[in-house]
């Protein structure tokens, strides 16, 4: 089913325009639902044929999107989905907290947690596939209304306190340990097909108790050190790790860590420290650059605080579903992080020592500009939903935020949650030597530019050692 995004809406004429890829569909009021009548909207609809005309037809909001005449702040991430590799697609059922529930079942089991624990019945029911099998007992629960009465009479529902979640593949735990003697505890095995729960047991809480002690600690780390790295600065990245995971409510599911000692004297900054650490399938990463090891560490973690800080908050914000963002809150103006300074190789001596080749996703400047600022980048290069182009944002040096695209285009930016300055200079098309030599002259940190051979938009880009990397879209 194809997604795009709404261009405008007219009450008065009773109709609509979508984009996807560059081109506009005229859809009829009546096939667009009520929630997604706003420009912005990002949709999912079916395509007919009026008249020799194709036209949108079923235009629903995508799942987990909201899009109320009270929200500017359209295009974020807020109810992104990502296709599965096996089986039918989620039906399309709204719920706030399914933003990341294709990507890993305890992202799902969690948000069910959380409905239950409100008292939410809708949000809950919302989180099951439409064939779920729930098994309490010898009982096997299958339509909605045995369900809706089965979790109300739990002793979990709108108890307004956190669930314990531990998993492992598909299978998820979900327990409520009781805080008192006479309290009852409430326990669920959950299995999670496609970003729903498919089936589900009702568990002895006794039981789940010595499973949750023993699968308590640290996430897998993962230690790469490349120079003179000594074994006390390896035991301090584990402690940085280890204090970052503690802080946090949600499980790590996995942590890497990289420490680099450059051995050139000339070199301002000789000590690099990297780390990433996967929270339910979303990356996190940063990278500090110091004196000494110790003082890189310690930026690290400060860096890594700010952006676990930002995500936080950036979540809080698309559970308020507010229009303006607080004081403090993350915003498009924020000031560019401090980066670690490159080195200063010498064009002729430069090398490409890595090409990078991933599937870019169809996104809208927001999406692409949060995953920018998630993963700590300068740039990140993507497919602009709209218009079907490949298309890069990157941070101006004054803290703003500018969009390029491959080749012009008589689609516009759209709203965003921020302004963004979209560029109109033009992307050369050259070979890869020739973007090499560009580069190297310029003085620039990376080109944009496209490919002479495949057509597409790819980045070259100065590394931190002085050499260069290749970023090419699959």
């Amino acid at each position: 089913m194809p997604e795009g995004v709404v261009h405008w809406f007219d009450a008065a004429h009773g109709d609509a325009e979508v984009l996807r890829e560059g081109r506009a569909y005229h859809v009829p009021a009546g096939e667009i639902e009520a929630a997604a009548r706003h420009p912005g909207a990002r949709v999912h609809f079916d395509l007919q044929r009026v008249e020799g005309v194709e036209q949108a037809a079923d235009v629903r909001l995508r799942q987990s999107a909201r899009a109320s005449r009270h929200r500017h702040r359209f295009g974020t991430l807020e109810g992104a989905r990502r296709f599965d590799t096996k089986g039918p697609e989620p039906y399309a059922s709204v719920h706030p907290e399914l933003r990341l529930a294709a990507v890993h079942p305890m992202q799902v089991a969690r948000s069910w947690a959380t409905s239950v624990s409100k008292g939410d019945m809708d949000g809950a029911l919302a989180l099951y596939s439409p064939v779920a099998v729930v098994h309490v007992g010898e009982r096997v629960l299958e339509d909605r209304t045995a369900l809706s009465e089965w979790l109300e009479e739990s002793p979990a529902f709108g108890c307004e306190r956190h669930a314990r979640i531990l998993g492992r593949g598909d299978q998820v735990i979900v327990t409520w340990e009781a805080e008192t003697p006479g309290e009852q505890g409430f326990a669920v095995r959950c299995r999670i097909a496609h970003g729903e729960i498919a089936e589900q047991w009702l568990l002895d809480t006794a039981e789940v108790a010595v499973t949750s002690v023993e699968a308590e600690g640290l996430p897998p780390l993962s230690m790469y050190a490349t120079g003179d790295v000594d074994e006390r600065d390896k035991e301090h990245a584990q402690q940085v790790v280890s204090r970052l995971v503690e802080a946090l409510e949600e499980p790590v599911l996995f942590a890497r860590v990289k420490l680099v000692r450059d051995t050139d004297p000339a070199r301002p900054s000789p000590n690099h420290a990297e780390a990433m650490l996967d929270l339910n399938g979303e990356p996190l990463r940063a990278h500090a650059a110091a004196r000494t090891m110790e003082e890189a560490l310690d930026a690290l973690e400060h860096r890594l605080r700010e952006r676990l800080e930002h995500r936080a908050r950036r979540r809080d914000e698309l559970r308020r579903s507010e229009a303006i963002a607080r004081p403090g809150e993350w915003r498009h103006g924020d000031l560019p992080p401090e980066r670690p300074p490159y080195f200063d190789r010498p064009p002729e001596e430069r090398q490409l020592v890595r090409h990078k080749t991933f599937a870019v996703g169809a996104l809208t400047p927001d999406e692409a500009i949060f995953d920018m600022v998630q993963l700590d980048y300068d740039f990140y290069l993507f497919v602009d939903l709209a218009s079907g182009i490949d298309s890069i944002v990157e941070r101006t040096d004054a803290g703003t935020y500018r969009m390029t695209r491959l080749r012009p285009s008589g689609v516009g930016l759209g709203p965003t949650a921020e302004p963004v300055e979209l560029s109109d200079v033009e992307v050369p098309v050259l070979g890869l030597q020739e973007a090499i030599e560009r580069l190297g002259a310029s003085g620039e940190r990376y080109l944009f530019f496209a490919d002479a051979a495949s057509g597409r938009g790819v980045v070259l880009y100065l590394r931190y050692d002085g050499n260069y990397g290749l970023i090419v879209p699959e």
